[in-house]
């Protein structure tokens, strides 16, 4: 039983995201607000393709064709840091999703009534 609670626990998106590492500093990212059961269903809308960019100390998406930032909210523990003069998007479990000046797609979810598109990931 305590190992299915560990595990659970380990599901919900309340579980910190990566530590920034050595030499990198931290750069804002738009996030979902943190809550504890994790998601099990997501909308159907796909985000266009977008570049990875930073605006001021911000990570942002900026339409491939170019143009201004797109409103995104990324899932609960999503980082972004600027390492070795690039930015980069970091998923909870320390995955780099994409390097400033990367094409990125793929991500699924939907807009929100704030106006953003809220990129969706089951279990997270």
């Amino acid at each position: 039983m305590l190992l299915l609670a560990a595990g659970l626990l380990r599901l919900s998106p309340m579980w910190p995201g990566p530590s920034l590492p050595q030499g990198a500093t931290p750069l804002a990212l738009a996030t979902e607000p943190g809550h504890l059961i994790p998601t099990m269903g997501c909308p159907t809308a796909l985000l266009a393709p977008a570049r990875v960019a930073v605006a001021g100390d911000a990570l942002v998406l900026v339409p491939a064709s170019g143009g201004e930032p797109i409103k995104v909210l990324w899932p609960t523990g999503w980082v972004a840091w600027r390492l070795a003069g690039r930015g980069e998007l970091v998923s909870r479990d320390g995955t780099v999703i994409g390097r400033e000046g990367d094409i990125v797609e793929g991500f699924g979810g939907g807009v929100g009534a704030d106006d953003a598109f809220h990129v969706c990931v089951i279990g997270g």
